[in-house]
């Protein structure tokens, strides 16, 4: 994630590499008619989870580090 995140279609990079890294063979084997349909939403549910949960723990984790930078100058004075 943090390799796209600074580009446009993050969603895209993203279902690509779930795609491409994921085995969705499990669902052809369990029978399922429409696998194609099932596999772009599990797909789309993940991305859709997954990146503004990364979002978020990317701002937390700079709003510490702004937190700390700030503490330490205060210090200094």
């Amino acid at each position: 994630m943090s390799k796209v995140a600074h580009l446009e279609s993050v969603e895209l990079y993203m279902t690509c590499a779930i795609k491409k890294e994921v085995d969705f063979g499990w669902i052809r084997l369990a029978g399922s008619l429409y696998y194609q349909g099932v596999e772009d939403g599990i797909v789309r549910r993940v991305t859709r989870i997954s990146i503004p949960w990364w979002c978020k723990q990317k701002s937390q984790s700079m709003n510490r580090a702004s937190r700390q930078k700030v503490i330490k100058r205060k210090f200094k004075i």
